[in-house]
């Protein structure tokens, strides 16, 4: 009898098992498991004064990207003038888009001096947009920096992708490294003096005044344009 009485039980666990090995079986604990994917967003701006020449601040910026981006889209529009107070990238509205497209939340860059866009292929990242804009005024600049991609977590895999992050980088580290490198360039070839204006996530300290002339991003491996980029 007593057998009998656990035979049930025995037989919702193992019907539990199977549907949570096909299902999840709905739990919680399964729903935290599971695979996944997760946006990521970053946004810093800086200010930065310098007395140099546009044409060298422009050139410092592209240098600073390059250093780990290849195939970035730069553009350094002659004419424009410095405006009273620093513009500011424009967010673009996602619900624009046409319906069942993914909408473009990239910002634009009107008004800026240099500009530079890119889509690079980062191991453990996927869809990976980045915008930087330099926008000048009266009293130096503001670099305007956006990146946003996602990123597969939970499920089986979760452990050997912490594990690659360790031996080769995450989208994260490449992407804090990427924005840092240009505002590193910038302050080493100008004499800039830079500060932090916003930052999304928090980036504490001031690692822009770390590296010097050499970029940091030596960990992080990322393909774009069919071939990899070597920092």
């Amino acid at each position: 009898m007593k057998n009998a009485k656990l035979a049930p039980t025995l037989a919702s666990v193992l019907a539990c098992t199977v549907s949570m090995a096909m299902t999840g079986c709905n739990s919680p604990a399964a729903d935290k498991f599971a695979a996944r994917d997760t946006t990521v967003e970053y946004y810093r701006v800086f200010d930065i004064k310098t007395d140099a020449a546009p044409q060298a601040v422009t050139k410092a910026a592209t240098d600073g990207i390059s250093r780990n981006v290849k195939d970035a889209v730069v553009a350094a529009p002659s004419g424009v003038e410095a405006t009273e107070l620093p513009g500011h990238f424009k967010m673009a509205d996602p619900t624009s888009a046409a319906p069942g497209s993914a909408g473009d939340r990239s910002p634009s860059c009107e008004g800026a001096s240099w500009t530079a866009k890119a889509a690079p292929r980062v191991r453990g990242g996927d869809n990976m947009t980045m915008v930087a804009c330099l926008f000048p005024y009266k009293s130096g600049y503001h670099l305007d920096m956006y990146a946003i991609f996602t990123k597969p977590e939970g499920g089986l895999l979760a452990w050997p992708r912490r594990l690659g992050g360790v031996l080769l980088g995450t989208p994260e580290k490449f992407t804090e490294t990427t924005m840092l490198d240009i505002v590193r360039s910038i302050r080493t070839a100008t004499h800039a003096q830079v500060s932090l204006v916003e930052a999304k996530p928090n980036l504490p300290g001031t690692p822009w005044m770390d590296g010097g002339d050499s970029p940091l991003a030596v960990t992080q491996t990322a393909t774009t344009a069919g071939e990899t980029s070597k920092p």
